[in-house]
């Protein structure tokens, strides 16, 4: 078991570093950190246009700043109501992103999405599942 307030701490860490990393990632795309993941995709697709994959990847920046925003938000609110139904929103949202973003990537053969995406959703699940106990069902 987890404490409540180091699950949540925990989460809120994960959902910033989305937001910040988000907003970086236009950024970060014409750097060398990103090199090996552009070589991976150009490996996979031979016959894009490189500055279209670079253009694709980093107008998705915004978007994942923007789910970064939104969970930090659910987590404020899930863990002061604690009940069971918000503490499947949080393991939905983290799983409906993990498992279709990832089988989509598998079956492209992005297979650099399957390491990422996984060891992501094991940082969202940990805590949620160390601190499940603390969801509890909604008394009328």
């Amino acid at each position: 078991m987890m404490s409540i307030s180091l699950a949540k701490r925990w989460l809120q860490i994960l959902a910033m570093i989305h937001i910040v990393g988000g907003l970086l990632l236009p950024l970060m795309i014409y750097t060398p950190l990103a090199t090996p993941y552009f070589d991976h995709l150009q490996t996979v697709f031979p016959d894009s246009n490189p500055e279209s994959l670079r253009f694709l990847i980093g107008v998705f920046g915004p978007t994942v700043a923007s789910w970064g925003l939104l969970f930090f938000y659910a987590i404020g609110k899930a863990f002061e109501s604690q009940t069971r139904k918000d503490w499947w929103l949080l393991v939905s949202a983290a799983l409906v992103w993990a498992v279709l973003d990832t089988a989509f990537s598998i079956a492209n053969n992005v297979f650099a999405h399957l390491y990422l995406n996984g060891g992501v959703l094991i940082l969202f699940l940990l805590p949620l599942f160390l601190a499940k106990y603390h969801f509890r069902a909604k008394t009328s």
